[in-house]
């Protein structure tokens, strides 16, 4: 997925309340080199101006979004969630960030740089987790998806679905 990113000319920032040492435990656990991490505690400098903050979750954290920002700082294309399991699919991304006919840039490397890292840190997602955590999220939402009454709920299941799948078959890519 990096390298589709820097070929349409984007970079990946990654938002968080987390602190530069729990960022840095996060990237030791999951290695990204192509992300950069940018710590927000408290959310005042970017996460609240671009109204990615949920204050009522444990006691403030940012919520899940995609942002293409283009050269002008406008924004392209926008999908914030609504809570902490709220997430697109990346192919959306992609082809915003396509269309704006960028060049491509060399992708940055490195990730947050902390001298002796906890990565035992309470909190930090481990990757063994992951596929069955998207696992159950897929399948969840596929039960939700059969016993919805509405169209409003049964697009929302089958989005969350979808979503899922794309989480996995990302992870396969990565681990195969």
């Amino acid at each position: 997925m990096s390298n589709r990113i820097s070929a349409a000319g984007a970079e990946v920032i990654a938002l968080s309340v987390d602190s530069v040492e729990r960022n840095a435990a996060m990237f030791e656990r999951w290695p990204t080199p192509h992300v950069q991490y940018v710590s927000d505690p408290g959310g005042d400098t970017y996460l609240k101006p671009l109204d990615l903050f949920d204050p009522d979750e444990r006691g403030g954290i940012a919520l899940p979004a995609l942002l293409v920002i283009d050269a002008d700082a406008n924004e392209a294309f926008g999908s914030r969630g609504t809570d902490f399991a709220d997430r697109r699919n990346d192919e959306e991304v992609i082809a915003a960030l396509e269309a704006l006919g960028l060049d491509p840039i060399e992708a940055p490397t490195g990730g947050p740089v902390v001298e002796d890292v906890d990565v035992e840190q309470k909190g930090a997602f481990t990757p063994k987790l992951f596929g069955p955590y998207f696992s159950g999220n897929k399948f969840g939402a596929l039960a939700i998806r059969s016993r919805a009454r509405g169209d409003e709920a049964k697009k929302l299941a089958k989005e969350h679905q979808h979503m899922a799948q794309s989480m996995l078959d990302a992870w396969q890519e990565v681990n195969s």
